[in-house]
């Protein structure tokens, strides 16, 4: 049967989508390579067609690695479990500092459990485990990248929310971006954890319990204010970038 046509954006993106699977499944070897004949037999490509795209090995890997570090830009809690995860961190007994880090410990859960779902994901894990080992520029460059991408987007985010629960950091405006930090690499640390094969109940209680902390040691209520439930719900609907 003969394969459909498509256009070399369809083509780039079916051969990106097999990519994704494979590595998600086998990971990336320490010096990176990819079987481009597997992957595009996957994808449903004929070689000429991807020959003409990716005329060589190192066209390919680099494709390819390009395909993995795109993959932490995954969709992030959704509307509709903020507003859930509000309702219960309101719910709870406790000071506005307790209420608050209930919240970002669920937050930091569900988004274990989006990402553990996201194959995409487990492509940028593997892409990761190679930055260490690899001697390319361009894959160290991708992740720092990556890392201070994240790290602006979390520090946004812990701003609001700091806002919307009536904190202020304990050590000033820094304290934002510490705990932004170390909840970055609690977070990529509990996935890759979970997908190398550790307890993952244990690895996610232990996420909780640092993340809980983690707010407590950084953020104070802010002195002779009142935390309306209303302003915080709308606060938080404000961190889907």
């Amino acid at each position: 049967m003969p394969r459909p046509h498509r256009s070399e954006s369809q083509t780039r993106e079916a051969v990106g989508m097999a990519v994704i699977d494979h590595v998600a499944q086998y990971g990336i070897p320490a010096n990176p390579s990819f079987p481009m004949e597997q992957i595009i037999t996957a994808a449903g490509i004929s070689r000429a067609s991807a020959y003409r795209i990716w005329p060589g090995r190192e066209a390919f890997v680099a494709f390819a690695l390009e395909q993995c570090a795109a993959g932490r830009a995954v969709a992030t809690l959704d509307s509709a479990l903020l507003r859930r995860l509000t309702d219960k961190a309101l719910a709870i007994k406790g000071d506005a500092v307790a209420r608050a880090a209930h919240f970002l410990a669920a937050s930091g859960d569900e988004e274990v459990t989006l990402l553990l779902s996201s194959p995409q994901w487990r492509a940028f894990v593997a892409f990761r485990a190679i930055a260490a080992a690899t001697d390319s520029d361009d894959v160290r460059d991708a992740v720092a990248q990556a890392d201070d991408e994240d790290l602006a987007r979390l520090t946004r985010t812990y701003a609001r929310i700091a806002e919307a629960w009536s904190l202020e950091p304990v050590d000033g405006t820094d304290g934002i971006a510490s705990l932004a930090y170390a909840a970055m690499i609690q977070l990529r640390t509990t996935v890759a954890a979970i997908v190398g094969g550790s307890n993952e109940a244990v690895a996610r209680r232990r996420l909780r319990s640092t993340l809980q902390a983690l707010v407590r040691g950084t953020f104070r209520a802010k002195p002779g204010t009142r935390v309306s439930a209303r302003d915080v719900r709308r606060a938080i609907a404000s961190t889907i970038d």
